[in-house]
């Protein structure tokens, strides 16, 4: 493996200097973060309470400076209150010019007698001007309040004003004799205000309590009726908030501005300051730009230390990773890594020149189990196979392959066994059996397979066990034809006795008949002649039954299952012994359903019954009954002989299955009945279960799967 085979990030070097960087950055960040978030916050607020002390500065002001138009306007003298209500036009034309000339920003006053009729009025354009016609005021003074304030209303070039009217009394009785109305130009005012020293882009304005802007830093916009309205701040004014302390939002152009605002009180105007929030913020984004700048020199420098440092650690390890890659490449486990220092790194290397000689050693102790372990699978006398999930060879060991050839990797499995020539299957205790010819001899095998954890190196999936078997299949089939020939000589002798009865008839008839015919007068008559030759063919046919039913018994077992039905089979297997029943006298109650198909072997299913029968016989006494039942239930066929003899006492139970096992006299068994019966059953796949109760009988019962219409 090349070291660019490993990517850059896996690199430890890498790792070191992220780590580094990390480690810088982290504390950097977090302690630079705290201090400008707290120093943003302190920039931000001061700019607040900075915006919120000069609209309140200018609100002050103009509040002032009303309240002093309105006390330059109330006459503080009897006698100019008299002299402008009375009759003396000259005095009063006196008082309004001084009044005029008093307040730059009055454009025009008037004087009205107390039902708010103009008496007279003077203007800074045009002077004194008397009206003849009863004119009323438009902004009149209500009882109660000493003055008035009109709203904002604005003249044809768009110049905002007011009116500012004051009650004037009667210094004796204070009553009210007569107001002062004065228009009062307000653009002049507010200019004074609205354009004090203020910051970058930053912009005063002021609103009435309709909305109206009456005032602006940029005073071209109160000229062309600049809509406000939709100002967040304005729109707080009117809503009846009386001033924000500070706030940043978008003003009409969709700018993000920082203002504040306060109202006036009386009038009830409000006075706003707003600054562009990149202006207001320059000051945070310097100390941003320079902590940024901060960061990236510490970064800088710790960068390189880190690399430094880096190539010095890793550099013993890249040695280390040279010297493992050589003895990976060569195999030698018996080389040593140099050691150049006594510090972490150099103990690593000795530590992994110890493991050197620790997986030497281990490395020779598997090599002598690896041939103590072949050495074993080849002599265990069983074929091994393993199989991948397709259940093709992978590996085999030499016994599989002296049966099967050395050719056979990835061969299917099936292939190679069945291929070999496979006479049949059979199944024995969950364990298939087969029949194969194997280098042109007929062997029997049982096949074992297991599932194996997928996480071998092989990666296969099953282990196939196959254990030669033939001398054991071969002594069974010997046992079970020494069983047959057992039963077929204890078969003789009732044979014999069934024979000697219908040929006693065939030599009594034809007697008759010869001494008839060789007498001279008178002879046997045809119907007589056929009517003995019909009584000899009878027992001649009824002799050849009793010796097919033997010959069909005796006959050689072929291998194989077929279908079979066991209640036609039993019935006939019962034939071969009618002499013994009824020699013995005794009653067989049988009891049999219909179609009880099995999938079997017809000549070894006569052997269990003639076995179970035979038994059931010699255990029963004279006028006894046996019965022979055969029902399904459910998914399975019962087959049950039953006797009501002396029983098996209980010692002798667990042996009966056992061969050669007998509690007959000598010469009456040869203990292979049961044992033999047992073994055919559990081929058929089915069990065989005994109960007995000593002196009251036997019971043999036997469960084999039911086959419907030659289905399973």
């Amino acid at each position: 493996m090349k070291k660019s085979s490993i990517p850059w990030w896996m690199r430890l070097k890498v790792h070191f200097l992220l780590f580094g960087i990390t480690m810088s950055i982290l504390p950097l960040f977090l302690l630079g973060n705290l201090g400008f978030t707290s120093v943003r916050q302190n920039l931000q607020k001061n700019i607040h309470e900075q915006d919120f002390a000069q609209v309140t500065v200018i609100a002050n002001e103009i509040r002032n400076f009303v309240t002093n138009v309105e006390i330059s306007l109330t006459p503080t003298k009897a006698t100019s209150a008299y002299a402008l209500v009375g009759k003396d036009e000259t005095s009063r034309q006196i008082i309004l010019e001084i009044l005029l000339h008093q307040e730059s920003f009055i454009e025009e006053i008037k004087i009205t007698d107390k039902n708010f009729v103009v008496i007279d009025q003077i203007t800074r354009q045009e002077g004194i001007s008397p009206h003849t016609s009863a004119t009323i005021i438009e902004n009149p003074v209500s009882t109660v309040k000493s003055s008035a304030i009109s709203e904002v209303f604005f003249s044809s070039d768009r110049r905002p004003k007011i009116y500012l009217t004051v009650a004037v009394q009667d210094p004796l009785t204070k009553a009210r004799i007569g107001y002062l109305q004065a228009k009062v130009d307000l653009q002049g005012i507010i200019s004074r205000y609205v354009n004090m020293l203020l910051g970058e882009e930053e912009y005063v304005f002021i609103v009435d309590q309709a909305g109206n802007l009456i005032g602006h830093t940029d005073s071209n916009l109160v000229l062309q009726d600049e809509e406000i309205r939709q100002d967040s701040a304005v729109q707080s004014f009117l809503e009846g908030e009386d001033f924000s302390q500070g706030s940043e939002y978008k003003n009409l152009d969709g700018v993000s501005v920082i203002g504040a605002f306060t109202s006036i009180g009386t009038p009830n105007w409000a006075v706003f300051i707003e600054q562009p929030a990149r202006e207001a913020n320059k000051p945070i984004l310097d100390f941003a730009f320079r902590l940024i700048m901060i960061a990236i020199l510490i970064m800088v420098l710790v960068m390189i230390l880190s690399i430094a440092f880096g190539l010095k650690v890793v550099h013993p390890i890249e040695n280390l990773e040279g010297q493992v890659r050589r003895i990976i490449s060569t195999g030698d486990l018996e080389s040593h890594i140099p050691i150049e220092s006594w510090d972490e790194i150099g103990r690593l290397v000795k530590s992994f020149n110890q493991l050197l000689n620790s997986l030497d050693q281990k490395n020779e102790n598997l090599k002598d189990e690896k041939e103590l372990l072949t050495t074993v699978v080849d002599g265990v006398g069983a074929g091994m196979v393993l199989l991948n999930p397709d259940k093709k060879i992978i590996w085999w060991n030499t016994k599989f392959a002296e049966w099967f050839g050395h050719h056979l990797e990835n061969l299917p499995c099936d292939q190679v066994v069945k291929g070999q020539g496979m006479e049949g299957v059979n199944h024995e205790n969950c364990r298939n059996m087969c029949s194969v010819f194997v280098n042109e001899e007929r062997r029997h095998f049982r096949q074992m397979f297991y599932e194996l954890s997928p996480d071998n190196p092989e990666s296969a999936a099953y282990l196939l066990l196959l254990d030669d078997v033939t001398q054991e299949v071969e002594m069974e089939a010997r046992m079970i034809e020494t069983d047959k020939m057992a039963a077929i000589g204890l078969l003789a002798s009732g044979v014999a006795h069934e024979i000697n009865n219908p040929l006693a008839i065939v030599a009594a008839h034809s007697e008759d008949l010869l001494d008839r015919l060789n007498e001279e007068e008178p002879g046997p008559t045809r119907e007589e002649i056929k009517t003995g030759f019909k009584t000899v063919l009878g027992q001649i046919v009824r002799c050849k039954q009793i010796t097919d039913r033997l010959l069909g018994f005796a006959r050689q077992r072929i291998n194989g299952s077929d279908l079979i039905e066991i209640g036609a089979v039993s019935l006939h297997t019962l034939g071969l012994l009618e002499h013994k029943i009824k020699q013995k006298q005794i009653k067989i109650e049988l009891q049999m359903e219909n179609s009880l198909f099995i999938l079997g072997n017809e000549n070894e299913w006569q052997q269990v019954v003639l076995n179970l029968i035979n038994n059931a016989l010699d255990a029963s006494s004279e006028g006894k009954v046996i019965e022979v039942k055969g029902y399904r239930e459910g998914e399975n066929t019962h087959f049950m002989v039953k006797d009501y003899g002396e029983g098996i006492p209980q010692i002798n139970q667990k042996k009966v299955f056992d061969p050669f096992f007998t509690t007959k006299s000598v010469g009456q068994g040869t203990g292979l009945g049961l044992y033999v019966s047992y073994g055919i059953v559990q081929k058929m796949q089915g069990e065989m279960a005994l109960e007995s109760t000593e002196g009251q009988g036997t019971c043999v019962k036997i469960t084999l799967p039911l086959h419907k219409g030659g289905l399973k």
